[in-house]
């Protein structure tokens, strides 16, 4: 996935994230801001928001590299993984936001496949501007 422009991405709050003073872990929430590898800000639908480092905030995976993953490796894999995984990627090439809840939610489920579907945000870091004046 692009990473330009993050704000807007539903994601997953790290489910096994141990310092977590909001009990937000293992929930799904909207990306608000990206400040940096330390500040990002996710709102929740049940209400609220929290901000959590990069590496604590999941994101779906690109669903060709789920496409991919299926193709090459599908046959070694667990039969429920393998279908969680197929399932994920329909709803990715749904589209939807319900549909992409839907995956997260899947992904969220099934400890297995985490590792193949989603991957942490990564902010882009913001060019500071500098004044040139110039006649």
């Amino acid at each position: 996935m692009e990473n330009g422009n993050l704000t807007g991405t539903q994601v997953l709050v790290l489910p096994d994230l141990e310092n977590d003073t909001g009990t937000k872990r293992g929930h799904i929430g909207v990306l608000t801001m990206t400040f940096s590898e330390k500040e990002n800000y996710v709102r929740f639908p049940q209400g609220g928001e929290a901000y959590f480092p990069a590496g604590q905030v999941l994101m779906l995976k690109d669903k060709q590299e789920v496409f991919n993953d299926i193709t090459n490796n599908g046959s070694s894999m667990p039969l429920d993984d393998f279908k969680a995984m197929y399932k994920i990627m329909l709803l990715q090439d749904r589209g939807t936001s319900q549909a992409l809840y839907s995956a997260l939610a899947i992904a969220n489920d099934t400890p297995g496949i985490q590792e193949r579907v989603l991957e942490p945000i990564t902010p882009t870091q913001k060019q500071e501007l500098s004044k040139t004046y110039s006649r």
